[in-house]
C-alpha cells in the first residue's frame, strides 16, 4: 500500500472512531453547548442533560408581563472572538448600547463618552471634571494600544502583561484617583461585580480591548437568545431539560458515564459543564472555590431620559452599582410604550426583597426625581462569577482531567466571561476529539 492510501486509509478510520464516538455533556449554559455542537459537527453523538427547565444556565431571560428580565446585568461584546466562530450576530439582531457612561454622584451628574464614536458627547466630555486632560489623553493611549495590528489573546488569562491588580495597574498608567473612583470602580465593579478593583489586571486589558475593538450589545429579544441559537445548532432531542446529573459512572478508574433520578446512561466520554461548585461535587476535580455576585433589581419607569448610555453610581458607600434603561437599547424589552431598568446591587444578599427593591426605588429617585420607577422583581445571583485575582488565570484547570474519560468544560478553564465560557466549551470538544 502506499503512502497515499495508507493516509487515507488512517482518515477513515478517525472518521469511523468519530463517527462511533457517544459523548455525554453535562450542563446546557453556553460551554457545554458550545461543546456539544462543535462535537456534532465533527460527528460525534452527542446527549447534554441539564437540571433546569431550559438553556443557558446564567445566561438566560425570564418574560414577565411582556417585559423581558435578563437573569442579571449582561451585556455581549462583539469583539469576543471565540464567541465570532460560533454565533451568528445578525440573527441575534444585536443593539448596542452607546459608548461611555452617565455618572451619578448624589444629586449632580457628568457624562463621559468616546468622541469619536459619540461625536454629540464631546463637549460634556471635554469640560467632565470627573476625568482631567491627562487621564483622557490616557484612555486615548491605551484604546490606540489596542488597535494596533499583532497577535490578539483569547482569553483575558492570556494576555502579556505581568499579573498584578486592576487598582495597581491603574496607578500604574497614573490614572487619577478621581476618574478611578468615579468612573473605573463603578464601571469595572460592573463587569468584576466588585467594586474593589482587587481582581487580575488581566481581565481589565482584555475587556478594554473588545470594548476598543468592537461594541458593547443585547441580542434584541434578550441574552437568553445567545443559548438559544446555540442550541438550535443540535438535532432535535440531544438536549435532555429538567434531567439533573447525581454522579458519575466509573469503573477501573475511567468514567463511563453518569447516573441520574432517570437512571443510568453510558458513553465513551464525560464533559462536565456545570458551574464551578457543580463541577466539584459532581468530579472531585479542584476547581475554583472563590465566588462574586449580584442581585439585580427590575422596575418598570416613566422614562429616565438616559439614552443607551450605562448610569455608574459614584457615591461612596451606594447601594446600586450601575444601572441602565434596558429598553431604550432595545425597545422589544418591554412592551410598546412602557420602559425597563435594570440596577445592580453587590451586596444586600441577607436584606429581604422588598427592602432591597424599596432601597432601589430611593436610589433611582434621587438621580431622577420626576421619574416613576414600579418594582417588578429581583433575581439573586450569589454566583455570578468566581473570583479571578492576581495569579488566578495561570491556575485554572484544564480541559482534560487526569482520569480517562473525563473533561472539563467551563468559563472557570478560561476566565469569567461569556467568551471565555464558549471558549471552554470549544476547547473541551477538542480535546474529546484529541485534537
Amino acid at each position: 500500500m502506499d503512502l497515499a492510501r495508507m493516509r487515507l486509509a488512517n482518515r477513515a478510520r478517525c472518521v469511523k472512531l468519530v463517527l462511533a464516538m457517544k459523548v455525554i455533556v453535562v450542563g446546557a449554559g453556553l460551554a457545554g453547548l458550545t461543546c456539544a455542537k462543535v462535537l456534532h459537527e465533527h460527528g460525534a453523538e452527542v446527549e447534554a442533560f441539564e437540571a433546569a427547565d431550559g438553556v443557558g444556565g446564567r445566561v438566560r431571560t425570564d418574560e414577565r408581563d411582556g417585559f423581558l428580565l435578563d437573569r442579571g446585568f449582561q451585556v455581549y461584546f462583539t469583539a469576543y472572538p471565540a464567541a465570532r466562530r460560533h454565533l451568528d450576530h445578525d440573527a441575534l439582531e444585536l443593539r448596542a448600547f452607546d459608548p461611555g457612561a452617565i455618572i451619578h454622584r448624589g444629586w449632580g451628574r457628568t457624562v463621559l463618552s468616546d468622541p469619536l464614536r459619540d461625536p454629540g458627547g464631546l463637549p460634556s466630555t471635554l469640560f467632565s471634571r470627573t476625568a482631567t486632560l491627562s487621564d483622557k489623553i490616557r484612555v486615548a493611549t491605551l484604546a490606540l494600544k489596542c488597535m494596533l495590528p499583532g497577535s490578539a489573546p483569547e482569553a483575558a488569562g492570556e494576555t502579556a502583561l505581568e499579573d498584578e491588580s486592576v487598582l495597581d495597574f491603574l496607578r500604574e498608567c497614573g490614572f487619577s484617583r478621581e476618574f478611578v473612583e468615579s468612573f473605573f470602580r463603578p464601571f469595572y465593579g460592573g463587569i468584576l461585580l466588585d467594586r474593589s478593583l482587587a481582581a487580575s489586571c488581566s481581565v481589565f486589558t482584555f475587556t478594554f480591548r473588545m470594548m476598543v475593538r468592537g461594541e458593547a450589545v443585547v441580542p434584541a429579544r434578550g441574552m437568553g437568545e445567545i443559548p438559544r441559537q446555540l442550541a438550535s445548532r443540535l438535532p432535535e432531542g440531544r438536549v435532555r431539560l429538567e434531567s439533573p446529573v447525581e454522579g458519575l459512572l466509573r469503573e477501573q478508574g475511567r468514567v463511563r458515564g453518569i447516573r441520574g433520578p432517570w437512571g443510568e446512561r453510558e458513553a465513551d466520554a464525560v464533559a462536565v459543564a456545570t458551574d464551578a461548585p457543580e463541577a466539584r461535587k459532581l468530579t472531585g476535580e479542584k476547581v475554583p472555590e472563590d465566588s462574586v455576585g449580584e442581585i439585580c433589581l427590575y422596575y418598570e419607569t416613566s422614562g429616565v431620559g438616559s439614552g443607551k448610555k450605562i448610569l455608574l453610581n459614584a457615591e461612596e458607600g451606594s447601594f446600586i452599582n450601575n444601572a441602565v434603561e434596558i429598553s431604550a437599547v432595545s425597545e422589544r424589552y418591554a412592551p410598546p410604550g412602557r420602559h425597563l431598568l435594570y440596577a445592580i446591587t453587590l451586596g444586600g444578599f441577607d436584606l429581604p426583597d422588598e427592602e432591597l427593591l424599596r432601597r432601589g426605588v430611593e436610589e433611582l429617585s434621587s438621580w431622577y426625581p420626576r421619574a416613576d420607577f414600579r418594582p417588578l422583581g429581583l433575581r439573586r445571583i450569589p454566583y455570578g462569577q468566581f473570583a479571578q485575582p492576581p495569579g488566578m488565570h495561570a491556575a485554572l484547570p484544564r480541559n482534560r482531567t487526569a482520569t480517562p474519560g473525563l473533561f472539563l468544560a467551563g468559563e472557570y478553564t478560561v476566565d469569567s466571561s461569556i467568551n471565555g465560557a464558549i471558549l471552554s466549551g470549544e476547547r473541551a470538544a477538542r480535546e474529546v476529539l484529541g485534537r
